[in-house]
């Protein structure tokens, strides 16, 4: 366990110009905005393999980027220092900071939480094999809430069962703070 106080941030500034550059990034071509950027990150950051802010380039934007250099390097600072802080609150051992409402109702075409996980489960796809090598019951388990609130798995009758009840819907959704912490520490328990 960490000190809270200690885990390093981004301060507003700077989260609204990387929300900015991003949202620009993803209006212009179909690319990630900053919750699935984020839910993308902390994915790979939390998975069994070794982290590479290059990982989100290659995952989250197109080939063609509209960024100029000065925004492609102030994004790739940010990112850094957004992993960094990613990975403090997992050292943490306490629920995982989400950065959006911890529920699929929302007035926009897209709810926040939604595309942070449909960026996580992009992350954990990447990296499938490695994921579910230890125990994939296990891990599906832990991921469920994710999976849910991803909107990827809508099809499967769990998921639309869920969908009817509103109450369960945000039951689920609010247990992807301590889902995101115990995947992270059943995969990294030997670490």
């Amino acid at each position: 366990m960490s000190d809270l106080n200690s885990i390093p941030s981004l301060s507003e500034d700077e989260l609204e110009t990387l929300g900015v550059l991003l949202e620009e990034e993803a209006e212009r071509q179909d690319s990630f905005d900053f919750f699935a950027v984020h839910g993308l990150m902390t994915a790979l950051i939390a998975g069994p393999e070794e982290f590479s802010v290059q990982q989100i380039w290659d995952s989250a934007f197109e080939e063609n980027l509209g960024f100029s250099k000065e925004q492609k390097a102030q994004v790739d600072t940010l990112l850094l220092q957004l992993s960094k802080e990613i990975q403090a609150w997992l050292d943490s051992g306490q629920d995982f900071p989400v950065p959006a409402d911890l529920t699929l109702v929302d007035d926009e075409e897209e709810p926040p939480l939604e595309s942070w996980a449909m960026g996580f489960m992009t992350g954990v796809l990447l990296q499938e094999e490695s994921w579910y090598a230890k125990s994939e019951e296990t891990i599906a388990q832990h991921l469920f809430p994710i999976m849910y609130a991803s909107g990827l798995f809508m099809d499967e009758p769990e998921m639309a069962d869920i969908d009817e009840d509103l109450d369960l819907s945000n039951q689920m959704c609010a247990n992807i703070p301590a889902a995101v912490v115990e995947v992270y520490l059943f995969l990294h328990a030997e670490k």
